[in-house]
């Protein structure tokens, strides 16, 4: 029988192997749930502002794809499933997620550069 010492570093390495597919599972489950919650008619009031209650679910996991694709953190065998899950977005609410996408990237894009400026010091 073959001993197996597990080590904290062999924990984050198979989080840092499997922490994309578990965000991108999540993505994908918030985008059925809306458009699930949409179809059935639920979700679609609207804020003071008068924006769909559901665009601000879809700014979240926009935020979060934005995170993911910036930092280059998906592999190139996901990179298909992550681009479903943008067209799926974009079958809900094109205009919502575009915005809010794009939204997010160039957010994540400043924040990355802040981060690497800050290595510099």
């Amino acid at each position: 029988m073959n001993d197996l010492i597990l080590t904290a570093d062999f924990y984050h390495r198979a989080s840092d192997r499997t922490a994309h597919k578990v965000a991108l599972a999540k993505a994908e489950g918030e985008l059925l749930s809306i458009a699930a919650l949409r179809r059935l008619g639920l979700n679609t009031g609207t804020d003071d502002d008068g924006f769909p209650f559901y665009v601000w679910e879809m700014a979240a996991v926009a935020r979060d794809m934005a995170e993911l694709h910036v930092r280059k953190l998906i592999p190139e065998s996901w990179e298909a499933f992550f681009n479903g899950l943008c067209r799926m977005a974009e079958v809900i609410d094109k205009e919502a997620w575009t915005y809010f996408y794009k939204s997010a990237v160039k957010d994540e894009k400043c924040f990355l550069s802040m981060e690497n400026s800050e290595a510099d010091f």
